[in-house]
């Protein structure tokens, strides 16, 4: 429950503002009567409480990747694929093993080659609400992904004071 507002009002004021921004409302109300009128006003996908954290990150990818435009759960940037259905990773024919939040670093990255992100903002996608983390996890995990893409074609480049960012000989 949110404090001054419920969660209905909150998309209701955002598309009357014209407000593209993906909502995907998590909530205990599960009556069908809420559902139906949760996406009649504008959101996106509802998901009622408790549920799987996987399938969290799953319709999250799902609306991200409606919001971009993809229509597919494949990733490329040089020779490095990534499959983001079945969370697999291919640096030309090699099969790469990682652990999850190596594959949400390299999907984050993957997602927009070329751009840097900060460490903030990384740190911001990895990790959830209460979980502690800093910098230097970041850093373990770069330093653990680019072990793992060694020889690629798509490389973790490291932009001083700024960030990180995925870089091929197409992307720069």
């Amino acid at each position: 429950m949110l404090p001054s507002l419920d969660g209905f009002e909150i998309v209701r004021r955002l598309r009357q503002a014209r407000n593209t921004t993906p909502v995907l409302m998590l909530t205990a109300r599960s009556e069908i009567e809420d559902r139906v009128g949760a996406l009649d006003l504008g959101a996106d996908d509802y998901l009622v409480k408790p549920f799987d954290f996987r399938e969290l990150e799953a319709r999250a990818r799902v609306l991200l990747r409606r919001k971009s435009g993809e229509a597919t759960n494949i990733v490329q940037c040089g020779d490095v694929v990534l499959d983001r259905g079945s969370r697999s990773v291919r640096v030309g024919r090699r099969e790469v093993q990682l652990k999850r939040r190596e594959m949400t670093l390299l999907e984050i990255l993957a997602s927009r080659p070329g751009r840097v992100f900060s460490k903030d903002e990384l740190i911001d996608q990895l990790f959830g609400f209460d979980e502690p983390a800093n910098q230097n996890a970041i850093e373990l995990y770069v330093g653990r992904l680019r072990k793992k893409l060694e020889g690629a074609k798509a490389q973790i480049v490291t932009v001083r004071g700024v960030g990180y960012q995925l870089a091929s000989d197409d992307t720069g």
